[in-house]
């Protein structure tokens, strides 16, 4: 195997020293003979630079980090192409950790991402890790937190997230506009988008004579626990005497697992349940499932473009959903399949 050139081959054959290799790697102020002479030579040679020599100096690599909190959702997918394209326009790669929703996770990525000194950081963690982000910032890394916003941010601190009670103002007008009148949530947990995406839902529904009960919202943590909360919801609107028409999911993480929930049991949709998810997905179409899409390719290079830019002042960016109609939530004549009623 062929050795690797070093800077040092590279003076040696250029017959300068490593510090002027440096300097003409780097744009310095060389005459222009001798940089030629070092052009040559890197060229002859097929030198490399080392990326890890070069940030040791620098202080900082050129790598931007992404610690995200799940890739089986299908926000992360375009997110992540939209931090790969600016990285690779200014000459930066991207380094992905994946959290696998678990909080201590989060927090040891976070600090080995600090540990690897990445030029600046794109995280998708929960408020635990903020202290450490902070400190990151403070340390001359811009950091940068998607899908929600960061209280009190400190300069480098930035945050790129969706107007959730606006997507949730969504699903209520469109399930109204089609009939709609008992609407069930599933949502995950208590980060701050899926409170504020049911506030919204509850907000705009009850702006139109509809109620949401705090019985109506169920919590699944994961897709094992989605067909038990869909289960329960169906159950507890028939106690009430109050038959679900619509299902909301708040998170596109659990689309697949409610959908099938719901099929499993014999539920037509639309004619029985009216079904509206959130994150478009490449099976939505093929299958008409209505969703509140979040624009997280834009996401995803605005987030890049603050660790790029650099802005002083910290920057919250507030981007819009947008609603993708298409054939799961009916028309506002059903005829139903007449199954509910006999549902377990």
């Amino acid at each position: 195997m062929a050795k690797r050139a070093t800077i040092g081959d590279v003076a040696a054959y250029a017959g300068v020293s490593t510090a002027t290799v440096s300097r003409v790697l780097n744009g310095g102020a060389v005459a222009e003979t001798t940089a030629s002479r070092v052009r040559e030579a890197v060229a002859r040679l097929a030198y490399t630079p080392n990326a890890l020599t070069r940030s040791i100096f620098a202080g900082r690599s050129s790598t931007i980090g992404v610690v995200i909190r799940d890739l089986s959702s299908p926000f992360y997918l375009d997110l992540i192409r939209g931090v790969d394209e600016v990285a690779a326009a200014n000459d930066s790669l991207v380094l992905l950790s994946n959290t696998f929703r678990q909080v201590d996770r989060e927090v040891a990525q976070v600090r080995a991402m600090d540990e690897q000194r990445v030029r600046g950081l794109i995280v998708t963690t929960g408020e635990t890790a903020d202290s450490r982000t902070r400190r990151m910032a403070e340390s001359g890394a811009p950091c940068v937190v998607v899908a929600r916003t960061v209280p009190d941010p400190p300069p480098g601190v930035h945050s790129v997230s969706l107007d959730n009670v606006e997507a949730g103002r969504l699903m209520a007008t469109h399930l109204a506009a089609h009939g709609r009148s008992s609407v069930a949530v599933v949502t995950s947990g208590r980060r701050p988008s899926q409170l504020e995406r049911t506030a919204g839902l509850r907000r705009a529904l009850a702006d139109l004579g509809l109620p949401l009960p705090e019985d109506a919202v169920t919590v699944a943590e994961s897709g094992t626990e989605v067909d038990d909360a869909v289960g329960s919801l169906l159950a507890g609107a028939r106690n009430h005497a109050r038959p679900v028409d619509a299902v909301v999911c708040t998170t596109g993480r659990l689309t697949v697992a409610v959908h099938s929930a719901l099929t499993a049991r014999g539920i037509a949709i639309p004619d029985d349940i009216a079904f509206l998810t959130m994150d478009d997905f490449s099976w939505a179409p093929a299958l008409g499932i209505t969703v509140i899409a979040q624009p997280s390719y834009e996401m995803g290079r605005r987030a890049a473009e603050l660790v790029v830019e650099r802005p002083g002042e910290p920057v919250t960016l507030v981007l819009a959903p947008t609603l993708v109609a298409r054939t799961s939530c009916g028309e506002g004549h059903r005829g139903g399949s007449g199954q509910l009623n006999g549902l377990s």
